[in-house]
């Protein structure tokens, strides 16, 4: 039922923020909750306690009950006599005996009964706090499924504009493509490259934009990683020839979407060749375990964003690229990692060897 998916957070912004909202409700609602339960308890002790005074009072009366119990204390130089105490045996009161000037009755509500009663209270309260607690729960679950609102409603937003970008892209890029071959044999060589390039990097864009609008039906092969490596390398290497690059591959098979994987390794080379400094370098590590790209870099100012779409800490990219690859990475459930160490930016991914 599609109501009940709205019930839940859909991505991981949205659990971040629901969870964020629910635990600062929850536990300022029963903090509350706490602090009136325990002021509750504390009344209601001290109103089994006048109970127990009155009680005692009515029994030296009539001395009709069996709760009580009776002893004869002598009372030098006792002058309140009918004032509650306390001591060991429980609560009671001194009745003085007619006739008898240095003795007195001592009527005893036995401690035990007395924390009996208590722990009759103790657990009344308790299903009381629990109740309350399951309530609370309750009302903080949905008041941080409100507050989500609007994120969705924005992340939604994004998700419609990228869509709108990519479809509008379709029809420039495709008359780019078309003219660009009737205009090989007519242009220099060199103005075709660049031509080429723009056309890649809309494309680039344009599938980068498209990952996030739906996920994506993996059809699973045997792909050789090290060809699709280097042609990566071989086609974005030249469009930054000034930047050295060192590559250290075996010859690795996976089981995974092609397709998938080539915008994968497209993504994280442009990164490191884009985001380098000057005369850098790219060093890229493929073995069994996985991939390892790393590029010479500025020192990183938030390393634990540098997935988050469209987070970017320079003015070159759209901050879409490396979103993209985890997106991807976590549809493989494939593990990734980012790292900035002695001046080196690192990608590291780990796949399944299943």
């Amino acid at each position: 039922m599609p109501w009940i998916k709205k019930l839940f957070p859909k991505n991981r912004f949205e659990r971040e923020a629901f969870l964020k909202a629910f635990i600062i409700f929850f536990f300022t609602i029963e903090i509350f909750i706490g602090i009136i339960t325990i002021l509750l308890v504390k009344i209601e002790v001290e109103h089994l306690k006048h109970n127990i005074y009155l009680k005692l009072i009515n029994y030296s009366y009539t001395f009709e009950g069996k709760e009580f119990k009776i002893d004869i204390v002598e009372i030098n130089g006792v002058k309140d006599l009918i004032g509650f105490k306390e001591d060991k045996d429980g609560f009671y009161i001194l009745t003085p005996i007619p006739g008898v000037k240095r003795d007195a009755l001592k009527i005893i509500y036995p401690k035990e009964k007395f924390l009996e009663d208590v722990k009759q209270t103790f657990s009344e309260f308790g299903i009381f706090f629990i109740i309350t607690t399951i309530i609370n729960a309750l009302v903080s679950y949905f008041f941080a499924l409100y507050t989500i609102i609007p994120l969705r409603k924005a992340v939604e937003l994004i998700t419609e504009v990228a869509k709108d970008i990519s479809h509008d892209m379709n029809t420039p890029l495709t008359t780019l493509i078309l003219n660009l071959n009737i205009l090989k044999r007519k242009i220099d060589e060199q103005a075709i490259k660049r031509m080429e390039m723009a056309i890649n990097q809309l494309k680039y864009l344009r599938e980068n934009l498209s990952k996030f609008q739906e996920k994506s039906v993996l059809c699973k092969e045997e792909v050789n990683v090290k060809d699709i490596l280097e042609a990566s390398l071989r086609d974005i290497s030249r469009i930054y020839p000034e930047i050295a690059l060192k590559v250290y591959a075996k010859n690795v098979k996976i089981l995974t979407d092609k397709n998938v994987l080539k915008r994968i390794i497209d993504n994280l080379v442009i990164n490191a060749f884009e985001h380098n400094i000057k005369n850098g370098e790219v060093n890229v590590f493929l073995t069994e375990e996985g991939l390892i790209i790393e590029n010479t870099s500025k020192p990183i100012k938030n390393i634990n964003k540098i997935f988050e779409r469209f987070y970017k800490e320079s003015q070159r990219g759209t901050g879409l690229g490396l979103a993209v690859v985890k997106h991807l990475v976590d549809e493989l459930n494939w593990k990734i990692k980012a790292e900035y160490r002695n001046g080196k930016f690192r990608i590291s991914i780990l796949w399944s060897k299943k």
